[in-house]
């Protein structure tokens, strides 16, 4: 039942994919589906543009919403180079005073961001950066694993597998990179919030590549924007650490084509292969 896709150059050309194969099975539904972006961020502006216009009829939130839960692009403004162990004192502080800017940003928001439906556990950026994602103040993850890495490329180190990102534990030691929690071993709910429990970090090479793993993953309603927040993700931890971007790997567990919804996912696919 398992199914490991075909690796794309584009995220649009992954989703494609996807959706056409969990719609092609019993329910629309499928388990252990694999996809994978050997360019993470590279998009078909046409399959965006007929997604988007499926969601926007149907009420749901866009592409760029979905994303935002994930990475919100909009509130970081990076300086346009990357960390290097040869970068100058004053470039290494307008890095870190990007990336600062960014925490604090969505940290001011997330007392607002707490009273929409569905986020009383936080969301997927708070829990990066302030698990447990439900306050401000709590463990940055992120910035632990943007160090451990700029410290491995000081040492002259290239390869370290021990950077994930597990969307889930109750408590994190802050010295510990075993896991950026996403998801509480406390959460008995067998849906909803969160579906991405986990996220694996491996520099190899001096390139960081990436997997998600979802317990569900909606592939109208939420997966591209998904692929778009990872990727995102992924180049500010490049930005941030010199390393360069590798591939990224999407494992649903059980991957849903939504085949209630208004966006039939038969219809989806035939007008992107009309437009493309």
């Amino acid at each position: 039942m398992s199914e490991l896709l075909d690796a794309t150059s584009t995220l649009s050309e992954a989703w494609s994919q996807a959706l056409v194969h969990a719609a092609s099975q019993p329910r629309g539904r499928c388990v252990n589906l694999v996809m994978t972006v050997e360019k993470p961020g590279a998009e078909d502006e046409v399959v965006r543009d007929v997604i988007d216009t499926a969601l926007n009829a149907a009420g749901d939130p866009s592409v760029e919403t979905v994303a935002g839960t994930i990475f919100p692009a909009a509130l970081y403004s990076g300086p346009g180079f990357s960390w290097s162990p040869d970068l100058d004192e004053p470039a290494v502080r307008a890095l870190d005073a990007a990336a600062l800017n960014l925490y604090e940003r969505y940290a001011g928001m997330l007392p607002k961001l707490l009273k929409f439906p569905g986020n009383s556990r936080g969301t997927y950026f708070a829990r990066m950066i302030t698990w447990p994602g439900n306050r401000s103040g709590g463990t940055n993850q992120l910035d632990l694993r943007i160090a451990r890495i700029r410290g491995e490329f000081s040492k002259g180190k290239r390869t370290n597998n021990t950077l994930d990102i597990d969307v889930g534990a109750d408590a994190l030691l802050p010295e510990s990179l075993a896991g950026v929690q996403l998801y509480a071993p406390t959460d008995r709910r067998m849906r909803g919030f969160p579906c991405l429990v986990h996220i694996d970090l491996t520099l190899f090479d001096g390139t960081l590549h990436c997997m998600a793993v979802y317990r569900h993953q909606y592939l109208i309603t939420k997966a591209y924007g998904n692929l778009v927040g990872l990727s995102r993700l992924m180049h500010f931890l490049c930005e941030q650490t010199g390393a360069e971007c590798g591939e990224l790997v999407v494992h649903a567990t059980l991957a849903d084509a939504e085949p209630g919804h208004p966006a039939k996912p038969r219809d989806l696919v035939q007008s992107i292969e009309a437009l493309l």
